[in-house]
């Protein structure tokens, strides 16, 4: 637990607070390490890394988290996220992540400005957010052992939306060149509720000088 908290503050500090570290150097692209297909996050009627990782599902040996959430959100407000995963060994990493209402369609939005190692698609309506080794930077993190990270932002829906669930599936690869029984598939998914929208109140010029004369 320590050491996956230790990951989880150390990813939060890369991804969302403008630290960088170079993880550019080039490395080959073995399966889907640009951009994985969409539609593979674990949600209802969707597959997962499994597909082509075919090492094991949720094997209890490593996990994947979802951090940065409220337990509930302010219609229209933006929120940094990071997805963690972890798994003692391991030396490449992916995810793809998405966030969906109560009936299966697309929650708010997510955007992949802050951090290089992620990018955005799109596929009927509905946005995915993964790893990618188009943007300038390696965001397979080969050769880093043990864990990575990937942050982005999500802006909540608007009113009347109601509870949203996120859902993420992560591939913990070997590096070894091609995907297969070495690599390890892990999902979670975690629920946020509709909270109060910020009360905006109308004021004047007059009300002002009454406050600071």
């Amino acid at each position: 637990m320590r050491r996956t908290a230790t990951l989880v503050v150390g990813i939060l500090g890369i991804a969302l607070g403008g630290l960088s570290l170079d993880f550019s150097r080039p490395n080959s692209l073995v399966a889907k390490s640009a951009m994985p297909d969409p539609a593979l996050t674990g949600a209802p009627s969707q597959g997962t890394c499994v597909s082509c990782h075919s090492g094991g599902l949720d094997d209890g040996q490593g996990s994947l988290l979802i951090v940065g959430l409220p337990a509930e959100y302010t219609p229209g407000q933006g929120y940094g996220v990071v997805v963690a995963l972890e798994r003692l060994g391991s030396r490449r990493w992916g995810f793809e992540a998405t966030a969906l209402n109560g009936g299966g369609s697309m929650a708010g939005t997510l955007d992949d400005t802050p951090d290089p190692h992620v990018i955005g698609q799109s596929q009927a309506g509905i946005t995915y957010i993964s790893q990618t080794t188009s943007r300038g930077f390696d965001g397979t993190y080969a050769d880093t052992l043990d864990g990575a990270g990937w942050g982005f932002y999500w802006i909540a829906p608007p009113v009347g939306t109601g509870t949203v669930t996120f859902y993420a599936a992560g591939a913990a690869c070997d590096n070894n060149g091609s995907a297969g029984a070495t690599d390890y598939t892990y999902t979670t998914s975690m629920s946020v509720t509709e909270g109060a929208p910020t009360d905006v109140k109308g004021t004047s010029w007059g009300q002002i000088k009454r406050i600071y004369r």
